[in-house]
């Protein structure tokens, strides 16, 4: 062989060879260019040299457990790994890392025997890394610790057992009949004293790993979750206020002060924080923030998921838009809440090691649609139910002992697929909804200016039911009527504020507001709030405007009112009348005014029209009885009352009027409905033009009530 091929064939040789040969960090070399085969075969090299090199022990251990799948079978590369990092702790048993790393591996595996295992590692740990006093070592061997004694309590902390001794409680499955649950939870188990032992261990071990490194956003999480769990939101506020200015870069930090602002009822500040904290998140951190999907259906999900970004954006825009209790507040408690629930299971559910976020979770996920259970029970150390009353839902969990995640049970899952249906996200635990009362709204529509429509709001607010818990001798009201477009957007309010004077007030107060809109579909709020007892109420409703054409017959909404009066003799217009407001319900036997404006009416030479007018009542929604009517005011030469059957009657008149410029003439009666019974009532205005024969009509219904306005559920589930 010639020289020269024999120093080719070397030099060939020498680039084949590992560069591990020498050294460990030339086999993190080899890694950190992506040739995974390349550095564990340069580990294996190296140990054959020096099979007590424990360092390369762990990064081979390391690196034949990254190969695995967590959810897959025993396979040979787990026990490699099992018997590397073995010897890495032999070796070395002073390093901290080697133990955690053992942990980590032991808590993949599926045997519970051998998962139980993880906490005498960890123990190992922590001893390690103190006597080494290495801070970085100290904070994660006492975070996992404070995780071990955490996910135990799990196991113990809402412990449930048999109501009768020799007997086991067997948890109904979550498609059972609701009083299947009722009498199991009434008279099949008692619940067992609490044992705090392991909470205490947790936040022992999760306040000595903040000595060492206080800016630790995985311990202040879980140890703000903990001291939640405990009703310490207080204790809670000043560590998360702590964490964000040691660590004001991080988004997770300020998602933790937003939670404890949330759970303390303090909105404003919740929104600002969370807001803080979605401008300094990450994408993949902030991700799970702007996913709407978590709490749509499944098939609205999909929908979700293939939206274009746009489109996704202003959804969302339009979602909390929509689900804002009181927009007179300018903060939205609902956002908040799933903000603060995200935040929640992301510290508390979280399996760093195994790779998941908490909201990936099954329990997690119940957790962000419909938050806290209002009955949380562990059976036998190994299976969660949790119980929602309001909404009769219910879900059972398995959770194996050892640190496992919590899976759905039974039938839960298709429980999980019911309930979306039934509510895809419900925030029964925002506080506003508790006192938020409804509104009683009426709202009536005329003609107005070239194409727009004016539009008459009315609203019957119950005053003293919002008034009973404040303080204050003179509080103010805030009240508003607000429309937004289909995207949310805010296109007029009608606001004002005032200082309610007395405490003498029954029944509801009646307010008023006015809008022009052009024609199109919109959505109307009208609100009311207290700020001095953070009490409100409102409605929410589609509000469709309607245009009215300037060529041929047409009538405007039937306004009801308590009562109509021209300010004048020469009122022409519905805005020259006097008008006290109604939401549309009326007590019985009281006079209901009703006005009207007809447009179009074809006069003669002279200027006048003839038309006739029949008003049409008709029982709706009670029992048929018979009831009179009669006219006392505004058309006192009506003719023509006629009985049309126990449910219906109908007056009938008819008219000769100068026609306006306008071409807009106002009607006006009152109307007694003597001896009417409770219920609901259509009214109905029928106008003929004599000259052109063509009619118009227009319809309105009123409710006969001796509340006017009466509390609605909490409008807490949004579709």
């Amino acid at each position: 062989m010639s020289a020269v091929r024999s120093l080719t064939v070397l030099l060939l040789a020498a680039a084949a060879a590992p560069l591990t040969a020498q050294t460990v960090e030339d086999g993190a070399r080899l890694l950190a260019r992506g040739d995974t085969a390349g550095a564990l075969a340069a580990y294996e090299a190296l140990l054959k040299r020096d099979r007590r090199n424990a360092e390369a022990h762990y990064r081979l251990g390391r690196l034949l457990l990254a190969r695995v799948d967590p959810e897959a079978a025993v396979s040979a590369d787990r026990r490699n790994a099992e018997t590397h990092l073995r010897y890495a702790t032999r070796f070395a048993p002073d390093s901290a890392r080697y133990w955690l790393a053992l942990a980590d591996k032991f808590r993949a595996e599926d045997v519970v025997t051998v998962r139980v295992q993880v906490a005498g590692l960890v123990d190992r740990a922590r001893k390690a890394a103190a006597a080494a006093e290495d801070d970085s070592a100290v904070t994660e061997a006492e975070y996992r610790a404070a995780r071990i004694a955490w996910e135990r309590h799990e196991q113990f902390g809402y412990r449930f057992a048999a109501a009768e001794t020799g007997k086991r409680p067997i948890f109904p499955d979550p498609l059972a009949e609701w009083n299947e649950w009722e009498d199991f939870v009434d008279h099949a188990v008692r619940r067992v004293p609490g044992d705090a032992d392991d909470l205490d261990a947790a936040e022992g071990a999760l306040w000595r790993a903040l000595a060492r490194r206080p800016a630790d956003v995985r311990c202040a999480g879980l140890l703000v979750v903990l001291l939640g769990e405990t009703d310490r939101w207080a204790e809670a506020m000043a560590l998360a206020r702590r964490l964000a200015a040691l660590a004001p870069d991080s988004g997770r930090a300020w998602t933790l002060l937003g939670l404890t602002y949330a759970r303390t009822e303090r909105w404003r500040d919740a929104t600002a924080a969370f807001d803080t904290a979605l401008a300094r998140m990450t994408p993949a951190e902030r991700a799970p923030y702007g996913d709407l999907g978590q709490i749509m259906r499944r098939a609205d999900r999909i929908r979700w998921a293939q939206m274009p970004e746009d489109d996704r954006e202003r959804l969302d825009s339009l979602y909390w838009r929509v689900a804002q209790p009181l927009l007179l507040r300018e903060t939205n408690e609902v956002k908040a809440e799933f903000f603060a629930r995200l935040a929640y299971v992301d510290h508390r559910w979280s399996d760093p090691w195994r790779g998941y976020r908490g909201y990936e979770t099954d329990i997690g996920t119940v957790f962000v649609r419909f938050g806290p259970p209002d009955l949380w029970m562990v059976l036998n150390r190994s299976l969660i139910a949790w119980v929602y009353r309001p909404t009769r839902f219910r879900f059972t969990f398995t959770l194996q002992p050892g640190f496992a995640r919590a899976h759905f049970a039974g039938e839960s899952r298709e429980a999980l697929r019911l309930a979306q249906e039934a509510a895809p996200a419900r925030f029964d635990n925002v506080p506003v909804f508790a006192t938020l009362d409804t509104i009683a709204v009426q709202v009536a529509q005329f003609r107005g200016e070239r194409d727009s429509t004016a539009i008459a709001v009315f609203g019957a607010i119950p005053l003293p039911r919002m008034l009973a818990a404040v303080p204050l001798r003179n509080p103010t009201l805030e009240t508003g009527a607000v429309v937004t477009d289909d995207r949310g957007t805010e296109l007029q309010q009608d606001r004002r504020d005032e200082v309610v004077r007395g405490r003498d007030t029954v029944g509801v107060v009646h307010r008023s507001w006015r809008l022009t809109l052009p024609p199109g579909g919109y959505l109307l709020r009208v609100e009311a709030h207290v700020p001095a007892a953070t009490r409100g109420a409102r409605s929410a409703a589609p509000l469709a405007v309607r245009g009215y054409p300037r060529d041929r017959l047409s009538v405007s909404d039937v306004l009801a009112a308590e009562r109509v009066v021209p300010r004048d003799s020469a009122a022409t217009r519905w805005t020259d009348f006097f008008i006290e407001p109604s939401g549309g319900r009326f007590a019985p036997g009281a006079p209901v005014g009703l006005l009207w404006e007809i447009y179009n009416l074809q006069p003669d030479s002279l200027g006048f029209a003839r038309y006739t007018v029949e008003l049409r009542f008709t029982v709706e929604a009670i029992e048929r009885r018979t009831f009179l009517a009669r006219i006392v005011g505004g058309i006192g030469d009506a003719t023509g009352l006629s009985a049309l059957g126990d449910d219906r009657i109908a007056l009938r008149w008819d008219r000769e009027v100068r026609v306006t410029p306008e071409r807009a003439n106002t009607e006006h009666v009152t109307v007694d409905l003597r001896d009417a019974p409770q219920g609901r009532y259509g009214i109905e205005v029928v106008v003929t033009d004599h000259r052109t024969g063509a009619s118009a009509a227009r319809e309105r219904v009123i409710h006969v009530d001796d509340e006017p306005a009466t509390r609605g559920p909490a409008p807490s589930s949004f579709r």
